[in-house]
């Protein structure tokens, strides 16, 4: 119990902040050579889809005893990505 109340997360926390200096590093790499901030956000997003697609095949519960989603919740996440999304290229867009 010790291990899991007390231990991991501060494991966890050392772990997510040597992977946050470890990004910076590169980014800071990869723009002194000249590579667009907008590829390297690309080139990250893509290597975290890959690091945690199988993520879901490590679960510990069956598929079927998982929680699922009804389908105004899903409506609603799509709403929801969609807003960031648009308010993403208004800040590209007018440098608000």
């Amino acid at each position: 119990m010790y291990l899991y109340k007390d231990v991991l997360p501060f494991t966890v926390m050392v772990a997510l902040e040597c992977t946050n200096v470890g990004t910076n590093t590169l980014f800071k790499a990869a723009t002194d050579r000249g590579m667009s901030y907008y590829v390297f956000v690309v080139y990250s997003y893509a290597l975290a889809s890959l690091i945690l697609l199988p993520s879901p095949l490590l679960h510990r519960y069956p598929f079927f005893l998982s929680p699922s989603l009804s389908f105004g919740s899903v409506i609603t996440l799509c709403l929801h990505v969609i807003d960031i999304i648009n308010r993403g290229i208004s800040v590209g867009k007018f440098g608000v």
